[in-house]
């Protein structure tokens, strides 16, 4: 007859220690995976400020190119204005006629310098800033795109865009040739200076010269001229800012 062991179902109590070492391996692995995480939620921060901060110094460097070009544009086109100013106190029309028709073209054109802001419109919009810690850093950006939106105000868009185009018009049909001053425009233009074709010895009909018409033109000339030159001042401003920015930049995250 066989014999049945059945087997003991009392189990050994467990001591404290080994209770401690269970719940100290637990432990060990619930900190090294929640290190682990942050270990891992900090690497992708680093590398996504740097990824902002690249780009932000990419666009800077940009800005300071295109700001430079505007502000050549307005350093030759306030010469230009300047001389028709000087032409009309001088009487002298008659003798630069079409010149005066040229520098005409250039008060209803008005190149103007965009910033490359993406980066900043995204650091914006998603609440990027939390990225840089440098406070100060931050808060030179945020001067200089408020001085970008202070200028944007100035120096309008290209084209017609502090008067009325139909009181531009109005002025150029009374004083100017209309076919005349249409032969100007360069339609193969590359650049802002050629924007306006420059008169090549052809005579145009004479710019009406009764003493309303003219001080009209002076104060449409002037208003240009100094339009230009308030752009060339607060371009001068965004370029310095720009440079600052720059420098930090490369000494704060080390860049090339």
């Amino acid at each position: 007859m066989e014999v049945h062991h059945h087997p003991d179902l009392h189990h050994k109590k467990k001591n404290f220690k080994e209770y401690f070492l269970e719940f100290l391996m637990i432990f060990l692995a619930v900190t090294m995976g929640f290190f682990a995480e942050q270990l891992r939620e900090h690497y992708v921060e680093i590398k996504t400020e740097e990824k902002y901060v690249q780009s932000l110094y990419n666009d800077l460097k940009m800005d300071t190119l295109l700001i430079q070009r505007t502000v050549d544009e307005k350093k030759w086109v306030i010469d230009k204005f300047d001389s028709v100013e000087k032409i009309i106190a001088s009487n002298e029309i008659s003798k630069n006629n079409e010149f005066v028709y040229y520098a005409e073209k250039y008060v209803t054109f008005n190149d103007v310098f965009t910033s490359q802001d993406i980066t900043y419109q995204q650091l914006k919009s998603s609440g990027g800033f939390r990225y840089l810690e440098n406070i100060e850093l931050y808060k030179k950006l945020a001067d200089y795109y408020n001085l970008y939106s202070r200028y944007q105000s100035v120096d309008g868009s290209f084209g017609y865009q502090h008067e009325g185009i139909n009181e531009t018009l109005d002025l150029e049909a009374k004083m100017f040739n209309a076919k005349d001053l249409a032969s100007l425009d360069n339609y193969n233009a590359h650049t802002f200076y050629d924007l306006a074709l420059r008169p090549d010895g052809g005579k145009f009909e004479p710019i009406i010269t009764d003493k309303q018409s003219l001080n009209l033109l002076y104060l449409r000339i002037h208003h240009a001229k100094w339009r230009a030159s308030a752009s060339k001042l607060f371009l001068g401003w965004l370029e310095d800012k720009a440079a600052e920015l720059i420098n930090d930049l490369k000494k704060e995250y080390q860049l090339q």
